[in-house]
């Protein structure tokens, strides 16, 4: 026998995710790497584009702190 064989007599070949679970595991790690990436970038902003945004320096740094995973719905009305 060359290859492992399941019950069912056929080969068994790579592990399949079922497309919706590729997917949104993808989803959740382009959102991740998107939030980290946003977060960190109101660290770069003048003064003047904080006030724009509505944003404190302090607010902007405790925003940026925050974990990728950590979404904004979870802190709705902290600011």
């Amino acid at each position: 026998m060359s290859s492992i064989e399941t019950m069912s007599g056929r080969p068994i070949s790579r592990l399949r995710i079922p497309g919706g679970l590729a997917k949104a595991t993808f989803m959740y790690l382009k959102a991740w790497f998107v939030r980290r990436r946003t977060r960190l970038e109101l660290l770069e902003l003048s003064d003047a584009a904080l006030e724009d945004l509505g944003l404190t320096r302090e607010a902007a740094l405790a925003e940026a702190m925050r974990p990728f995973w950590d979404t904004e719905s979870r802190h709705k009305g902290r600011y």
